[in-house]
């Protein structure tokens, strides 16, 4: 489970779309930020993902914590969008089906908590 967080935060700020989907289960959610819409499915969960990570630096910010099937990480994110620069702290949580692979994604994180420096 850490082994995925990692590829998935460096693919993030590579903006590897198809490295992140292929840590996604096909029936996979993407709720985020959580209260936000829910992407269903692989496909729902790529168009999310390629809009978001070209926008977004991560970087972890603690240590990824693992119970069961479930992970928990805090990160910094920077988000770019045309020239201004914002940094916003979340809270990722992860569930992992049985063949190792993200089964739902939520990322807890406010839009009134961005702010101009790190």
């Amino acid at each position: 489970i850490r082994n995925t967080v990692h590829r998935y935060l460096a693919m993030m700020c590579a903006s590897d779309i198809d490295g992140i989907i292929s840590l996604f289960a096909e029936d996979a959610t993407a709720e985020d930020p959580v209260g936000g819409q829910v992407h269903e499915g692989r496909e729902a969960v790529r168009t999310f993902y390629s809009f978001a990570a070209p926008a977004l630096e991560v970087e972890l910010k603690g240590p990824i914590c693992v119970a069961g099937d479930h992970c928990a990480f805090l990160l910094l994110a920077k988000l770019t969008t045309n020239d201004a620069v914002q940094y916003l702290d979340a809270t990722d949580v992860f569930r992992f089906n049985n063949e190792g692979l993200i089964s739902s994604m939520k990322a807890y994180w406010n839009f009134e908590e961005l702010r101009d420096t790190p």
